[in-house]
């Protein structure tokens, strides 16, 4: 039985891994959280034992696999804890506040042929796998990606406030939900990005996180991407974001519509239109992402995503809001 840690369990994502660990079999052996306010529930829950640090945690514990949560700020520092002592593990987004960190761990994680999972959803999901479906699937021409997430309020709810403070969270949507995004154009253009460029406004809730921001992606093939990210939504239990998008890929044109995609392709017997039904709740794949995470281990095959792609794509974030901060400039990435 694979025996599982779960650390510094004050993230707001935790809950949407749990009932995939435990119909997976898995033992948790201890959860640790410095903030003492989810950690003695979850150790109740999973009937284990609550530590104050990972550190104490991973001392008295036997782990096979970790689980890693927290504060952006205190990801490196865990990181690096658990690729010392040879521990696979699953960590989330961003990994960091700064890409040279991420970068640093990647870097350590090829070192020791690590096990490192980074749960980049979207690589699980209906919409990469529809979009990337076909006989031959062609390279992106275009692609616009919306998604607005619910108002920093949230945050402050989930026990998280740190969320809302660029020295402990990074930034504000780009960094937290707009990741995704740009890691699904990453994914999708099979081009090098080589500039970006991006406005961004935090007049509404006037933190020092941006509110709502707009990036443009340009790729070394002539694709270009955009992403749109905010924290604007009036979000309902029954409806908590806006996820919309749009693409060239070949002779095909997609589009997220109400049924699903939209698949709208040129042939020459003329135009064919298609929908195809399409889950857009991205809560829901962070269970697949659990599956993947203990299979990948087992199979000893690589995970969905590792530290490569989080430096990557962190390292577009900044540029992203190197831009922002001085009214749009774009900035040249070398190629």
């Amino acid at each position: 039985m694979t025996k599982v840690a779960l650390i510094d369990t004050a993230h707001w994502h935790v809950p949407l891994y749990l009932d995939a660990l435990e119909k997976s079999g898995v033992e948790v052996v201890g959860v640790s959280d410095p903030t003492g306010t989810t950690g003695p529930s979850l150790a109740q829950r999973f009937k284990t034992r609550c530590f104050g640090t990972c550190e104490e945690l991973l001392a008295q514990a036997q782990t096979d696999l970790a689980f890693a949560f927290g504060r952006h700020i205190d990801m490196p520092t865990t990181a690096n804890l658990l690729l010392e002592r040879d521990i696979p593990f699953a960590i989330e987004k961003p990994c960091g506040l700064k890409a040279a960190d991420v970068r640093q761990l990647a870097d350590k994680a090829a070192r020791k042929n690590a096990f490192v999972a980074i749960p980049f959803i979207f690589r699980l999901s209906d919409t990469m796998r529809i979009i990337q479906s076909g006989n031959a699937p062609a390279e992106l021409d275009h692609a616009s990606f919306r998604f607005i997430a619910g108002p920093p309020s949230r945050y402050q709810r989930a026990g998280t406030p740190w969320m809302l403070d660029r020295d402990t969270a990074g930034g504000g949507p780009l960094i937290n939900v707009g990741v995704h995004l740009v890691d699904l154009f990453r994914t999708l253009s099979g081009s090098k990005i080589v500039a970006v460029s991006a406005f961004a406004t935090s007049h509404i809730h006037k933190l020092s996180i941006e509110d709502f921001i707009t990036a443009t992606f340009q790729c070394a093939s002539g694709a270009v991407g955009t992403i749109e990210c905010g924290y604007t939504f009036p979000s309902t239990p029954e409806q908590q974001r806006e996820f919309t998008f749009s693409l060239r890929a070949g002779d095909r044109y997609l589009r997220s519509v109400e049924q699903g995609i939209e698949i709208i392709q040129r042939s020459e017997a003329g135009i064919h239109r298609d929908v195809v039904s399409a889950e857009f709740d991205t809560d829901l794949y962070y269970a697949d992402f659990v599956r993947d995470v203990l299979e990948a281990l087992q199979q000893r095959r690589a995970p969905v995503a590792d530290f490569e792609d989080a430096a990557a794509v962190l390292e577009l974030v900044e540029a992203a809001y190197t831009s922002a901060a001085e009214g749009g400039r774009t900035i040249h990435l070398s190629q």
